[in-house]
């Protein structure tokens, strides 16, 4: 099952066609949401792992679109800090240093507050009866032993912003999620298997329903503090980078 979430690609005018712009079969955008989709779960599922590099050309030919395209997508996965550009080098998959994880969460602190408080306020039955159907799903997927639960975990979250009617902040939230789950598939302390959280989420959308938004947020917290605890920051803080910049 594949549930990682990706945010839409935004549509341009055709490009003049020449040696470097061949049409693909499918048409541009499902094939670079494709091959993004597919780049950016290989990478939390740790198929491709932190300095491995991305070869343009190759992806190119494989997925039978231009280079051009191919760039568009690693900028996108840029923006979501999973790649970084390196001189002499192309595009390769990041490995965020312990300071930046570490900053990532105390963000999410502060906007999943908000997004609480407010989708506590204006959020209808209909919201909630969506959102207790998403952790239902949550809750099959975990007890399933679907590899892919931490990604439909964090859905949770993108939907709370998207539910708080501040687009700004749903955007922004979404991509600290997004940065989150590449955080804690290279953090998560090892021979530790992956903490039950739904019922975090559950007595979350629960508060809110009840209008108790103090209590809400703070089960908030309490949950993105649990979820911080899974993390070892420390063992992959102390490998050399030169050592961090070669594996592959």
């Amino acid at each position: 099952m594949s549930t990682f979430r990706i945010a839409p690609a935004k549509k341009e005018a055709p490009a003049a066609r020449g040696a470097d712009a061949r049409a693909p079969q499918r048409g541009p955008d499902p094939v670079e949401e494709e091959l993004y989709r597919l780049i950016a779960e290989a990478i939390v599922l740790k198929q491709l792992r932190p300095g491995a590099r991305l070869n343009e050309a190759a992806l190119a030919s494989q997925f039978d679109v231009s280079r051009a395209r191919v760039r568009r997508v690693f900028q996108r996965l840029a923006e979501l800090d999973f790649v970084e550009f390196k001189l002499n080098h192309g595009a390769l998959i990041r490995r965020p240093r312990p300071d930046e994880a570490r900053a990532v969460f105390a963000t999410r602190r502060l906007l999943e507050a908000e997004a609480v408080r407010e989708t506590a306020k204006r959020a209808t039955p209909k919201d909630f009866a969506r959102l207790r159907k998403f952790v239902e799903a949550e809750d099959r997927a975990f007890r399933a032993k679907d590899s892919t639960v931490a990604m439909l975990s964090s859905q949770f979250h993108i939907l709370l912003g998207e539910l708080c009617g501040n687009s700004v902040l749903a955007r922004i939230l979404s991509q600290l999620v997004h940065r989150s789950v590449l955080i804690q598939s290279l953090y998560h302390r090892q021979n530790q298997p992956t903490p039950c959280l739904v019922h975090e989420h559950v007595e979350v959308v629960t508060l809110m329903e009840h209008k108790k938004i103090s209590e809400a947020i703070k089960a908030m917290q309490h949950h993105l503090d649990h979820l911080e605890e899974t993390l070892d920051y420390e063992s992959l803080g102390q490998i050399d980078e030169r050592l961090a910049r070669s594996l592959g």
